[in-house]
């Protein structure tokens, strides 16, 4: 079995996914050590949802799979604390949990997305077209900086990353390895709002944080 990567690990109660941009403010001592590894080895670490436990205090239970996140822009304050502006890249799966640093790490495999399937093209179209009918059902248009991208994969993940859907669901999203599954999934969830917002007569603007703009890559 080839020798995997280590990497540092930050569980969050968030899902990260690729091409999406994540703030993060960074407090505790543990997770000021590491970011500051991972400026100085300009490297990236994981994040991950946590299963079981918190953000703060005692290390958390984190679901197996996560995304590395590229940090794209730090401050760093007078106290020590630190603002982060972090871009998801990659998908990865942890082959094995570490506890030999303050913060966790662990050997992680690569997740890689399945051989493209000919009706993805078709299921992109779909869900494109579903999300404009649903951000329509709300009263106002998209934003400007709304920019989906053209590509099956990465449409999936921005629609996965911009719907304020369950962690639960956000997770089983990332997990996927089917783009086409991915896309169906997103647009019978698209589906399944805009029905519910026909039968009660529900057309209002968006509330704030409804929809979230996923960042340009």
């Amino acid at each position: 079995m080839p020798e995997l990567d280590p990497l540092p690990l930050f569980p969050l109660h968030t899902v990260l996914f690729p091409g999406a941009l994540l703030p993060i403010h960074v407090f505790e001592p543990r997770y000021r050590l590491m970011i500051a590894r991972c400026l100085d080895a300009a490297s990236p670490f994981g994040v991950v949802l946590i299963r079981a436990g918190r953000e703060v205090g005692d290390a958390a239970e984190p679901y197996a799979f996560g995304t590395k996140a590229r940090i794209v822009h730090h401050e760093r304050l007078d106290d020590g604390r630190m603002h982060l502006a972090c871009a998801g890249t990659t998908r990865f799966r942890i082959a094995e949990l570490h506890h030999d640093e303050p913060y966790l790490t662990g050997r992680v495999e690569p997740v890689d997305e399945g051989a493209t399937e000919p009706a993805a093209g078709a299921a992109a179209e779909r869900a494109r077209a579903a999300f404009e009918r649903f951000v329509a059902s709300l009263g106002t248009t998209a934003s400007p900086d709304l920019r989906l991208p053209s590509d099956p994969a990465e449409l999936s993940f921005a629609l996965a990353a911009v719907l304020l859907l369950p962690l639960a669901e956000q997770q089983l999203l990332l997990e996927l390895t089917s783009t086409l599954e991915r896309l169906e999934r997103l647009t019978a969830t698209l589906e399944r709002e805009l029905q519910l917002r026909r039968r009660v007569g529900l057309t209002r603007p968006a509330a704030p944080g409804q929809i979230r703009p996923p960042s340009p890559n």
